[in-house]
């Protein structure tokens, strides 16, 4: 079976979250990941070993980028989708775990929407680790809603014309026609409502669907990609290039 999906991981020091993930997806069931590639792009002072092995034991690429300032997650993402050659990719967030089937159910709606950026939900959950020793259900029971789906975000959202989902499915030629994704984006915030909206500008409307679920793992802000300057900087960038909601 011919691979359909690219996960684009950029990462920097969130070990558990990849613990994880790698936990997750060696689990699988073959099928899927006989469909999924991986492109894993490590961006810190020096590679970490134990990581690259692990990633390349699984058959996922491993790249490095040397980097001692501020965490330049667009620009790793950008690196990766030259990369890319399936039909359609994601930037996935080493901090989310797929619930149940999702990941593959993302992909198989996103096969049948032509006129549809994908997208799923997040749920908040208090483990910083999450094996095959969990009892998932208690995660979920116990977990909480995502800061995007609060009262006032969620107005925020459907007055100000804000877009935004969990794990947007991209088709990759569209957005390689983008551009990806704006590298005046450094550290976090900012950038995945933009790739969004840029998305739908072409024609796109943004679905996000509640099957599609993911488990964001807790942990802790590295202070070099989250610090209140950092993220201010961004969200400032992002409104004024939308401030008049026409573009």
């Amino acid at each position: 079976m011919k691979n359909e999906l690219t996960l684009i991981i950029s990462y920097r020091q969130r070990q558990l979250g990849f613990y994880s993930f790698y936990n997750w997806f060696t689990s699988l069931h073959f099928g899927l990941k006989n469909i999924v590639k991986i492109i894993f792009i490590e961006s810190d002072t020096q590679p970490t070993l134990a990581i690259q092995e692990k990633i390349e034991k699984i058959g996922a690429s491993y790249f490095f980028v040397q980097n001692n300032g501020v965490f330049h997650k667009t620009a790793l993402l950008n690196h990766g989708l030259n990369l890319v050659d399936t039909k359609y990719l994601m930037a996935y967030d080493i901090d989310l775990i797929p619930h149940n089937n999702s990941l593959f159910t993302h992909l198989e709606i996103a096969k049948k929407s032509s006129f549809f950026l994908v997208t799923g939900y997040r749920l908040m959950v208090q483990q910083p680790l999450v094996d095959n020793k969990n009892d998932l259900n208690f995660i979920v029971e116990q977990s909480a809603i995502a800061p995007e789906d609060q009262p006032s975000a969620l107005k925020k959202h459907l007055t100000s014309h804000e877009r935004f989902g969990v794990l947007p499915l991209f088709r990759t030629e569209e957005l390689q026609k983008i551009g990806g994704w704006d590298e005046n984006f450094i550290g976090w915030g900012g950038e995945d409502q933009d790739i969004i909206q840029r998305y739908c500008n072409e024609g796109y409307h943004l679905c996000r669907v509640p099957d599609l679920v993911y488990l964001h793992l807790n942990h802790h802000h590295n202070p070099d990609w989250y610090s209140p300057d950092i993220v201010n900087k961004n969200r400032e960038y992002y409104y004024r290039k939308y401030k008049n909601n026409d573009s």
